[in-house]
């Protein structure tokens, strides 16, 4: 029986070894918008999409944005990659590469956008209230709208944005 314990002890302490790539790093971007603190944490890797020649895609396999200490997370899929190593893996089919602070007058906004690594693959824009509130979104590219919340001219209006 302690041999059996300890067996087991010893794989449970090794699987960390193997949870991991050796090139996985995590990312925190941090600013401030209306009062308030704004945090995406990323779990990425070193090596970017194979082929990407013009944009550079990190490649995360997971991404959470906290707002003003509400964790948010984007229900995103995964898919396998080719990356510039060579290997295969599994990342974030959309991984957010920006985040700015839109500034009205009557509030302001927490602007998250990503591109996905296919080439094709849709833009995805959000806009959030300083609360977390998901307020307007866009999922899309060039050809169609895979989906959207709200209007963007209403969100302009009720948050008092005057600069694009």
């Amino acid at each position: 029986m302690n041999r059996l314990l300890a067996g087991s002890l010893s794989l449970l302490l090794s699987f960390p070894a193997f949870a991991a790539p050796q090139d996985a790093y995590t990312q925190r971007d941090v600013m401030q918008c209306g009062g308030v603190e704004v945090v995406m944490v990323s779990s990425c890797r070193s090596v970017t999409v194979d082929d990407a020649e013009t944009h550079l895609i990190p490649v995360c396999s997971d991404q959470t944005i906290n707002i003003g200490g509400k964790v948010l997370r984007r229900n995103i899929d995964k898919v396998s990659q080719l990356t510039s190593d060579g290997k295969k893996t599994k990342m974030l089919s959309n991984v957010a590469v920006e985040m700015d602070c839109v500034k009205g007058s009557k509030g302001s906004l927490v602007f998250i956008g990503g591109y996905g690594g296919c080439g094709s693959c849709p833009e995805w824009r959000g806009y959030y209230s300083t609360a977390g509130r998901l307020e307007h979104y866009s999922y899309s590219n060039s050809y169609r709208s895979f989906g959207s919340k709200g209007s963007w001219e209403g969100l302009i209006e009720a948050y008092g944005i005057t600069e694009r």
